[in-house]
């Protein structure tokens, strides 16, 4: 844990932790401004994607952030309206990193930041037709946004992975004995999003992508649509 209170310290000398409390408006543009970031990285590699730009929409889905590819929307959550237990996992977070970090702040970060490029992840696999098992598609998102946050954002990145690191060296894996861990999420996905199984998975997955070799790049990334490089 000392790591991540290192990194959280560094967080807020880069401004990267967010003001209390924002209004739907401002938020939407946040992730407006987000998203249009992360589309106008991919066009100016040369690319038109294949999907309008998803709307946003702000109704706490379980996952905290999801990609509907019948609709090509994302959704994500909103501070004021999230259910109680879904605040207490970022107060649970935020209680172990301590430092003046608050649920709220670490929602910001995690969701509206993490998350949500991980959804638009899924919008570009939809882009490009790619399909496969539940664990290699999320795997595949994680690697892309990974890649994107690296690229963009190397402090936040690397705070990021020290509580993805914390996750898989604190909480015990959900994963059967006997069982694969990717035979499992495929054969459970829509039991897991939104519980402490399917954290331990996201968080499995993205300490895995970081130690790949060689590293993507977000133009790897998007070129190959979250597959790792051969």
């Amino acid at each position: 844990m000392k790591k991540i209170f290192i990194l959280f310290s560094i967080l807020i000398c880069a401004n990267s932790v967010i003001q209390a409390q924002q209004s739907k408006d401002s938020v939407m543009a946040r992730l407006t401004s987000l998203r249009d970031d992360y589309v106008g990285k991919i066009k100016a590699m040369g690319y038109t994607p294949r999907l309008a730009l998803p709307p946003i929409v702000l109704d706490n889905p379980r996952s905290f952030g999801n990609y509907d590819d019948s609709l090509n929307v994302v959704h994500t959550c909103y501070w004021p309206t999230l259910e109680p237990e879904g605040k207490a996992v970022f107060d649970n977070f935020a209680k172990q990193m301590g430092h003046g970090m608050n649920g709220e702040k670490f929602f910001q970060l995690a969701v509206y930041q993490w998350i949500f490029i991980h959804e638009l992840s899924h919008w570009w696999q939809a882009c490009q037709n790619y399909k496969s098992d539940p664990y290699e598609t999320e795997k595949g998102a994680n690697r892309i946004a990974t890649a994107y946050w690296n690229d963009r954002d190397l402090k936040f990145y690397q705070f990021m992975l020290s509580v993805f690191q914390g996750v898989v060296d604190h909480v015990p894996s959900p994963v059967p004995a006997g069982f694969a861990k990717e035979k499992y999420l495929d054969d459970n996905y829509q039991k897991l999003p939104g519980g402490n199984a399917y954290t331990w998975y996201q968080s499995i997955m993205i300490v895995e992508v970081s130690k790949e070799k060689p590293f993507e790049t977000f133009k790897q990334a998007i070129a190959l649509a979250g597959k790792p490089v051969k």
